[in-house]
């Protein structure tokens, strides 16, 4: 026996050392965090017991839809709210606040996500939906989520390829320990689900009006009005809102407005390197999983990142841009932006990433040069309202989709906010800067954990920080060690801020609750 388990504990020995080798080499050459983590998914190892203790938090925080003795649908009826932007997030306040009295306006820039032109217009990648998008949604009902996953794909699996020819399994269906798979699914089928079920209940309600291919061309955060102008009508001017929620992303006109009008607003707005196009496959290349989501390498420093989907498997390529025309080093990644042709498309993504090779056939390459370069950026901001208006998702605080929370988090925002709403019974005021108190700390301390420690914690810990995360998932996978940060980030409802806090080692002390209300107190009015 003493024997045998020498034996085990050399072999346990053996193995840890090997992780760690790979951990090191990794690290050093791929950016663990922004391609084993980001575009839009990351890899889960949950874990039943945190998941029942971030649940029961949660229900127990004031999270949960509030109770009180006034019908629900009474608390806001003399509540007028304009909302800009119909993603998930903008539709999701839409559902709690029509739920809950208020009359409803939705402004969209882009075409109605039903239809036919809006299949590759801004919402064509597939985001994965996890524990905290999933419960927030599910404050608007059941219903709602019943009605969105159909149009999904749940997994649980996770691969990581070092080759064509080698991978491991980072994540598989025995890890899940009973708990729901993510749910896979394009953002124009999400929205499309939301905004069926949405028109459903509401459109005869004459509460609700929604206008796509409408752009808010001007807006004052103190009165709520706006000027808005139609693709279709022309311009018009819309009555004073009580509530303005810019659900408008990284783009944001409606922080624009309030950076306009409030001198103490300040937001840091910095571009991601790297570049981003989307393919749709009919199905799943036949070399992979199809049950499984990929992380592919591929020539030149490029990577693909693929997810099943309930209509096939969608592909984000990545590229950085290379070294200018003059530079002889072969296969230079800034050729996949300078593509045109879709013939030269389809061989140069086939000899790029040859584990696609058999679904990337011409109308592959049409999709790829027919659209714009994505290019990601983060958003930082030292309060979430002025006024009437408020910021929701990436228009409050983007992480350029490192974290795969993006989405996840915005839902939470429209929750909290709606929740906050209905306990003040429509003191705007009132409930706005509570939100900013409630949020400003999960987003600042999302984008910190999204990115990394900064250059103030010199090179050391941040090469520690990522080598940690990185073998600990490792670990973790084989039993040892606590789950990963990132496991705790998409498998549990525990604050992001209190995540944060665990990591003050790394990035330094995280600014206290009584420090960020101070910061808002500054911008208030």
């Amino acid at each position: 026996m003493v024997r045998r388990a020498s034996h085990l504990d050399r072999q346990r020995w053996h193995a840890i050392r090997l992780l760690l080798l790979l951990a090191t080499a990794w690290c050093a050459n791929l950016h663990i965090e922004a391609f084993l983590f980001g575009n839009r998914f990351s890899c889960r190892s949950p874990s039943a017991r945190l998941h029942r203790q971030a649940v029961q938090r949660y229900a127990s925080s004031g999270s949960t839809r509030p109770s009180s003795g006034m019908p629900e649908a009474k608390k806001l009826a003399s509540l007028n709210a304009l909302i800009v932007g119909a993603g998930p997030s903008g539709l999701l306040l839409a559902h709690r606040l029509l739920e809950a009295g208020a009359s409803v306006e939705i402004l969209e820039a882009r075409s109605d996500p039903r239809s036919p032109e809006a299949a590759m217009e801004g919402r064509a990648y597939a985001l994965g939906l996890g524990i905290r998008g999933r419960t927030a949604i599910r404050t608007a009902g059941e219903d709602l989520w019943e009605a969105i996953t159909p149009s999904g794909f749940g997994s649980e699996r996770f691969k990581l390829h070092f080759s064509p020819t080698f991978s491991i399994d980072l994540r598989t269906p025995d890890d899940a320990n009973g708990l729901e798979p993510s749910l896979l699914i394009y953002q124009s089928d999400l929205c499309a689900a939301m905004l069926d079920r949405l028109e459903s209940l509401y459109l005869e309600s004459g509460r609700l009006r929604i206008s796509f291919a409408s752009r808010v061309t001007s807006l004052d955060p103190l009165t709520g009005t706006a000027i808005v102008h139609s693709r279709y009508t022309g311009e018009r001017s819309l009555a004073p809102a009580d509530l303005v929620a810019g659900c408008d992303g990284v783009n944001s006109v409606v922080r624009d407005s309030i950076a306009a009008s409030c001198e103490s607003f300040a937001v840091e707005k910095k571009p991601l390197p790297g570049n981003l196009k989307v393919l749709r496959f009919p199905r799943m290349p036949e070399k992979l999983d199809a049950s499984s989501v990929h992380a592919i390498p591929g020539k030149a420093g490029t990577s693909a990142f693929v997810e099943p989907t309930a209509k096939g498997g969608c592909v984000l390529i990545n590229w950085r841009d290379g070294p200018s025309s003059g530079s002889s080093d072969e296969g230079r990644s800034e050729s996949l932006g300078d593509l045109t042709d879709a013939y030269q498309a389809r061989d140069t993504l086939a000899t790029y990433f040859p584990l696609l090779e058999d679904l990337i056939d011409e109308d592959a390459g049409r999709q790829f040069v027919s659209q714009n370069v994505s290019r990601a950026a983060t958003v930082k901001c030292n309060t979430y309202h002025y006024g009437r208006a408020v910021l929701l998702g990436d228009a409050a605080h983007s992480t350029g989709g490192v974290s795969g929370q993006g989405c996840n988090s915005a839902l939470q925002d429209s929750a909290a906010l709606a929740d906050l709403l209905e306990e003040s019974s429509g003191n705007v005021k009132h409930a706005l800067s509570a939100y900013s108190r409630r949020q400003l700390p999960e987003g600042h301390a999302l984008l910190e954990l999204s990115m990394g420690p900064g250059e103030e914690s010199g090179a050391f810990k941040k090469a520690l920080y990522a080598a940690a995360n990185f073998v600990g998932t490792l670990l973790h996978k084989i039993g040892i060690g606590e789950p990963s940060l990132q496991t705790m980030m998409t498998t549990t409802l525990t604050p992001i801020s209190e995540l944060r806090r665990q990591k003050d080692f790394f990035f330094g002390e995280f600014p206290s609750n009584e420090e960020f209300q101070a910061v808002i107190e500054k911008t208030s009015r």
